[in-house]
């Protein structure tokens, strides 16, 4: 009966989340005023939701558990370097918009309900994260042809590193030429750390930790390879994982499910 309600929260989120996506791919950067106006908008139709649905404890419950998993999940992320600021609050933003599954009647999903998480959010996360984990393979043979061209000396001025965290770091980066880092603007985000001591610059792998850029910057000492990753334009994934979660269910599950 208030079907509407719930497909215009649906477009709202589709509207901020592909303008926000535009504004990654371009400069990987997104302005606050997006989430500014995303979050109280999608809060005041998430509102009149509740209120059409006679405030059913059931969905504010939902809501609340859905915001708070989201926003905790968030935070986290962000605070142990693995998230950026925007996407958190896109996630944020998604919460307070979409908490629980709409009601869309026009729209009914592709596949049925067992494949969804009751939160479309967290089921966006996880269909975002299953897509962007797929770029692994292609990091993994970038980086085995990378090994065999150059003998295994793939990380030369890192062998103090824990063979753990080189292996983090084969998974997630590959090499790319110093002087390419410093010559033009890029979207690479460097995985090594330098730091001076006396005359020696002492390099070291920094794959999932927070470093300022002063402690990133190439000296101009160094020469030939360093580390970096691809900075993802991730709301991205986002969006393509929302609207898959809406339509399609939570990838992930789908495969547990087809795996049991």
């Amino acid at each position: 009966m208030y079907e509407w309600i719930d497909s215009l929260r649906f477009l709202i989120c589709l509207l901020f989340l592909s303008v926000a996506s535009i504004h990654d791919i371009r400069t990987r950067e997104v302005p606050n005023s997006i989430w500014l106006f995303f979050a109280p908008i999608g809060s005041i139709l998430t509102l009149i939701s509740l209120a059409l649905n006679n405030w059913s404890i059931l969905l504010i419950r939902l809501c609340v558990m859905s915001i708070a998993i989201i926003a905790g999940l968030s935070f986290t992320l962000f605070y142990l370097g693995l998230f950026g600021g925007a996407d958190a609050k896109a996630l944020i933003c998604l919460a307070f918009s979409m908490p629980t599954y709409p009601n869309m009647k026009s729209l009914e999903p592709l596949l049925k309900p067992y494949s969804q998480a009751p939160l479309p959010p967290l089921s966006a996360f996880n269909n975002a994260v299953l897509m962007a984990s797929l770029l692994v393979f292609t990091i993994i043979i970038k980086n085995l042809v990378d090994l065999v061209r150059n003998d295994g000396r793939i990380f030369d001025g890192l062998e103090r590193e824990k063979t753990a965290t080189k292996i983090l770091a084969f998974l997630t980066g590959f090499r790319v030429e110093a002087h390419k880092l410093r010559a033009r603007k890029h979207h690479y985000i460097i995985l090594e750390k330098f730091s001076r001591e006396g005359d020696d610059i002492i390099r070291s792998l920094k794959v999932f930790q927070r470093v300022s850029d002063e402690e990133r910057s190439i000296p101009e000492e160094i020469d030939g390879k360093v580390w970096v990753t691809i900075g993802l334009p991730f709301l991205v994934f986002i969006t393509i994982g929302f609207m898959l979660a809406i339509f399609v269910g939570d990838l992930a599950l789908l495969l547990v499910d087809a795996v049991i």
